[in-house]
């Protein structure tokens, strides 16, 4: 069997009070804000049994210890690995890099965007068929989702993470290094009290529809 040259990298916190999705816990409470990003994730992994021929690699921070971590690595059969880097950037770039050691195409997405489905991933990775790097844009000026066939460092430096304009720094970047960029269209993910309200209404918008 020809071993899956396509590799998705799944960036996963370990679900501890007060160290996952801080910002909802002004209204959520640190304990209901680590249960809702539980709910995040596992909706994440259901989106993805339809995307064929992929390997899938689980990388979590601060580590892999965490019970919710395991489960996830035997629900999934998946390989479970550490995040390593001093910010989001070289955590991005390290996981990628040692993808393309044994893959041909990466894509690497988080799981705090609810509307991603197994669809967009799928054509990130068709995109990359005639493009260097692709975007998956987010509304807030980031991104939920980045795949590429090469990589290298200075692509994630200069960036100020978290801030309004991660894309567009990213795609400066690419410029520079001459690598080409493809975006697909843009969604939302959840980092704030009024994304969650967002999240409320899209449910409540899905179950008016059934």
């Amino acid at each position: 069997m020809t071993p899956a040259t396509k590799q998705l990298i799944v960036f996963v916190k370990a679900p501890i009070p007060g160290q996952c999705k801080t910002r909802l816990s002004t209204l959520l409470g640190e304990h209901k804000t680590a249960e809702f990003y539980q709910t995040l994730v596992r909706h994440c992994f259901e989106q993805l049994h339809d995307i064929n021929d992929i390997n899938l690699a689980i990388y979590a921070t601060p580590d892999t210890h965490h019970p919710f971590i395991q489960q996830l690595g035997k629900d999934y059969d998946t390989t479970l690995r550490t995040q390593q880097g001093n910010n989001l950037g070289e955590r991005m770039f390290n996981a990628m890099h040692e993808s393309l050691k044994h893959a041909s195409q990466v894509v690497l997405i988080g799981t705090d965007c609810p509307v991603m489905n197994s669809n967009y991933i799928q054509r990130a990775f068709d995109a990359l068929r005639q493009c260097d790097i692709v975007f998956g844009p987010a509304d807030d000026g980031g991104y939920v989702l980045i795949g590429a066939n090469r990589v290298q460092p200075e692509l994630f430096e200069t960036i100020s993470w978290g801030y309004e304009n991660v894309l567009a720094h990213s795609l400066r970047n690419c410029q520079a290094f001459a690598y080409h960029a493809h975006l697909l269209e843009t969604l939302w993910d959840i980092d704030t009290p009024e994304d969650f309200q967002r999240y409320q209404n899209h449910l409540n918008q899905n179950t008016t529809a059934e």
